[in-house]
């Protein structure tokens, strides 16, 4: 009796650098494990996109022409809620990545992070893996030494 491999883990990027997205959806397309259902460079594109495809992980970068990251990690998960989003940011700023984790995002990654740290952070959100201890204890040791506003 043969064994029946999973069905691959279905990947939406959401990237408004072109450059960014091209690569990211190269490097998805080229994982056995892993099917790049499309790209999209914008928040209404990419709530067409979660609505017309259903992908199991969308990454999502914070900064996007038309809104920001936040705002469509809480559109996607109101319609889909099983849907696992990792967001993707420039930004170091600590309440960037608490309004990230508090809008439903299972992992919050800089855009200084390699594609392989990505690619497992994606394999990571679709089983369910939230953000890992270490992770959540550096984020709250950070916040807590940055000065509060």
């Amino acid at each position: 009796m043969s064994n029946l491999s999973a069905a691959p883990i279905r990947v939406a990027v959401v990237d408004d650098h072109i450059i960014v997205s091209e690569m990211l959806a190269l490097s998805i397309s080229k994982e056995s494990d892993l099917e790049l259902v499309d790209i999209a460079g914008n928040v209404a594109d990419a709530l067409d996109l979660v609505r017309r495809d259903r992908p199991d992980v969308v990454l999502v970068n914070f900064r996007l022409p038309d809104g920001d990251g936040v705002d469509v990690v809480k559109k996607i998960l109101e319609e889909f809620p099983d849907t696992r989003v990792v967001m993707l940011s420039g930004s170091v700023d600590h309440e960037v990545r608490a309004q990230a984790i508090g809008a439903g995002c299972v992992r919050y990654l800089g855009r200084d992070r390699s594609i392989r740290d990505i690619i497992n952070a994606v394999r990571s959100a679709a089983h369910d893996d939230l953000i890992r201890s270490d992770e959540f204890t550096s984020l709250l040791k950070e916040w807590r030494t940055t000065p509060q506003r």
